[in-house]
């Protein structure tokens, strides 16, 4: 049986969009045209970094689509066979680590189909990741990225993962289940994390925690955001999963010249945006200075 005739299979769990049209274009040519139109704005930027992830935001494409067209741009060039994507739930209060049991995740723009052989891989690593389907299907963040990763990477298949409420155990958990799922194939895998960098505070708040989120990530602190976010000094929506991902300590050759490699690189910091509520009405702007009130990021961190 082909690809095609795989994707195509009538008893196939699939899940399907729930926010298109909502936080991203719902046509198949509305996606194309917006994708098209921001990647062109890179096309003369030379990227710096190869990446081995890339973290994005996940709110709606109106306020974060110029970063996710710089954070897309950099993985050109790269042959991905998998994607590993790394959200977080937003029913906060439910804890865990889940994995999904849909065989495809539809969009606008065809299927990606779900490696399932990774997944059960996952799974043999802890009891802390469970097979869940009931998360993914009510949960936007991931779905957001889906576009992106279908016309970015095409054919390759995704591992999606979704991290409850904070547990310093399960992040744990998280981190070693990558490590031992994905080391022989880093020059094949690409992992797409995303957090946004602060909740809705007033600016000089949002500003505050998301400076401060953003010297830890790139300082690779990752206790430090574990903690500091249980304690709601920092409210990223993904700090987990970000703290999960940096602290893999991949030992492959696919990384350096060591087999002993880990996730050692300085993160690169591609762009930030902030939102602003100015009498009711919500706006956006792309921002390339540091000191004005930023809520999102968009980063890349090198394979070597």
């Amino acid at each position: 049986m082909s690809d095609i005739d795989i994707l195509n299979d009538s008893t196939m769990k699939r899940r399907t969009p729930i926010v298109a049209g909502i936080f991203y274009p719902e046509t198949e040519a509305e996606i194309r045209a917006a994708i098209q139109k921001y990647q062109s704005m890179n096309d003369d930027t030379e990227g710096p970094c190869k990446p081995l992830a890339i973290i994005v935001p996940h709110a709606a494409w109106d306020i974060t689509v110029q970063l996710l067209a710089r954070a897309f741009h950099q993985i050109q060039g790269r042959h991905i066979n998998q994607v590993v994507l790394i959200g977080p739930l937003h029913e906060w209060h439910e804890e865990g680590i889940f994995v999904s049991d849909s065989d495809v995740f539809e969009t606008p723009l065809g299927d990606l189909s779900v490696n399932r052989d990774k997944i059960d891989e996952l799974l043999s690593c802890t009891t802390a990741i469970e097979i869940n389907d009931i998360p993914h299907l009510s949960e936007h963040c991931l779905e957001v990225l889906l576009p992106w990763i279908y016309t970015s990477c095409p054919g390759a298949s995704i591992i999606p993962i979704l991290v409850g409420a904070y547990r310093t155990s399960h992040i744990h958990s998280l981190t070693r289940a990558l490590e031992l799922t994905f080391a022989d194939c880093l020059d094949t895998t690409l992992f797409v994390i995303t957090t946004n960098l602060s909740a809705h505070f007033d600016d000089t708040e949002a500003f505050e925690q998301s400076k401060l989120f953003l010297n830890m990530l790139q300082e690779r602190k990752t206790e430090e955001i574990v903690s500091l976010s249980k304690s709601f000094q920092i409210s990223a929506c993904g700090a987990a999963g970000v703290a999960a991902f940096l602290a893999c300590n991949f030992r492959s050759e696919a990384l350096s010249d060591s087999p002993a490699a880990g996730v050692s690189n300085k993160p690169v910091i591609l762009g930030q945006a902030s939102i602003r509520t100015e009498k009711g009405k919500t706006s956006s702007v792309l921002l390339e200075e540091p000191d004005k009130s930023v809520h999102y990021a968009a980063l890349c961190v090198p394979m070597r």
